[in-house]
């Protein structure tokens, strides 16, 4: 066996070995340098924290909806027919004023107040009344165009469904609770989203408000409605797929002025500014607050911009394009 002095050896000529190189290697300090002399380090340039005037764009941005909406013809507006002729019969207990016939084949459709419906009882002892049309002799019941309507289900116990839903409850947390199944539950919830839709369309339009607030949620929701999928894919599917949600909301009073769903894209972003100008009432121009997304500033620009002419910065030169710029 080699002893371990050998090692001890071995170690010191390598540490004076270094020592020697090392002591090559370092400059003395009666040595000049050679060399060009050192350059002064000139400071960085800093950006101007001053803010400039937006310049404007040399020509609008493009909005799919409002193309849409330009393209349709503007219909003329409704004539009213003439109200049903009052007859000497007992007065109606029932007042019917606040509905109207709802199906197409009757000129009567829509109109309300014209005595031209009559309450026809309770089908089958049922808790919703019908109505009858002497214009076109046809009959319908008061749940029409509501979720209620072809449906035997409780009015509490969907009302209950809806709100669990509503809550974050899952399809099948809520088939299992209220024993049902889960395709009946989907259908509930898709009617009743659909008549919200409709609700709000028509309740909710020349709204004044001082300020808009526009977000993107990443939410997890899911379709059936327009045939890409099954009800038993949706229902698995809802839980897991991803999707934004687009919202636009009144902070001051809490308003849900709309919602969209779909990409993080600009052309989600003009749809989503198309629908709340649609909402506002004319003329009315709010503080829009956002999360700083790019494309919200096109779509703003787009919906609420208008053509300037930019003012001279030469004497002489051709004469400044205009420029689209925000209103």
């Amino acid at each position: 066996m080699i002893p371990h002095l050998f090692y001890y050896q071995l170690v010191i000529l390598g540490l004076l070995w270094l020592f020697v190189m090392l002591h090559s290697a370092w400059p003395s300090r009666g040595a000049s340098v050679q060399g060009t002399s050192a350059q002064p380090i000139k400071p960085r340039r800093q950006r101007s924290k001053e803010l400039k005037p937006f310049a404007g764009l040399t020509h609008k941005p493009c909005c799919a909806a409002c193309a849409h909406d330009s393209t349709l013809p503007q219909p003329s507006p409704p004539v009213p027919p003439d109200p049903m002729p009052v007859t000497h019969r007992r007065p109606r207990q029932v007042d019917t004023s606040k509905h109207f016939w709802p199906h197409a084949r009757c000129a009567y459709r829509g109109w309300r107040g014209l005595g031209n419906l009559q309450a026809n009882g309770h089908p089958s002892g049922g808790p919703w009344r019908q109505f009858y049309c002497t214009a076109c002799e046809g009959y319908f019941q008061e749940t029409h165009g509501t979720p209620l309507h072809g449906t035997r289900v409780a009015l509490d116990q969907l009302v209950w469904a809806v709100g669990a839903l509503a809550e974050g409850l899952g399809i099948r947390a809520v088939a299992r609770v209220f024993e049902v199944d889960p395709n009946t539950v989907l259908a509930w919830l898709v009617e009743v989203a659909e008549h919200a839709t409709a609700f709000s369309r028509y309740f909710l339009h020349d709204v004044h408000v001082t300020q808009v607030q526009l977000d993107e949620l990443f939410a997890l929701l899911s379709a059936v409605k327009t045939g890409e999928v099954s009800e038993a894919e949706a229902v698995e599917r809802l839980s897991r797929s991803p999707h934004w949600v687009w919202a636009a909301i009144d902070p001051v009073t809490k308003l849900l002025v709309t919602v969209a769903v779909g990409d993080r894209t600009l052309a989600m972003a003009q749809q989503i500014v198309h629908q709340v100008v649609q909402v506002l009432a004319p003329g009315c121009m709010p503080l829009f607050l956002t999360d700083g997304f790019k494309e919200y500033t096109t779509a703003l620009l787009t919906h609420y911009g208008q053509w300037g002419q930019p003012a001279r910065q030469r004497a002489q030169g051709p004469t400044p394009k205009p420029r689209w710029m925000p209103a």
